[in-house]
């Protein structure tokens, strides 16, 4: 499944989700001026790739590069066991400790969006969706 969309702020978003391969690829893609953040849910790695500033001299492959690729950069960070890290945030809520795990309202915005994806799926049609 493949949606686009636009957020209230201009900024275009896509996602892609492939319940068929037999690959388990998790990873979030921000793309920004300077370069994109890979996020990877499964290996628990954040990278970012700088855009390149050296100009490619080799034309063929300058074609097919878009923008040159310059420094990347994975940052160390925690990797906690992820039932451990939800059993900890769900003691927390049950407890009614501050947390920064996702909120209720967050998740059913979520289910919102996701059977507005399943609506338009249905119609083949761009469905609008108030803020």
């Amino acid at each position: 499944m493949s949606v686009v969309a636009e957020l209230s702020s201009g900024v275009i978003v896509t996602h892609l989700v492939n319940w068929l391969s037999p690959m388990k690829e998790r990873v979030t893609v921000v793309t920004g001026e300077r370069g994109c953040f890979v996020a990877d849910t499964v290996s628990a790695d954040l990278t970012f790739y700088a855009n390149g500033t050296e100009p490619v001299e080799w034309d063929r492959v300058a074609s097919f590069r878009g923008m040159t690729e310059g420094d990347m950069t994975r940052f160390a960070i925690p990797k906690r066991e992820p039932l451990m890290n939800e059993l900890t945030h769900f003691v927390a809520a049950v407890r009614g400790e501050p947390s920064d795990a996702v909120t209720l309202l967050e998740g059913l915005n979520t289910v919102r969006v996701a059977e507005i994806v399943r609506e338009s799926a249905r119609s083949g049609q761009t469905v609008q969706v108030r803020a």
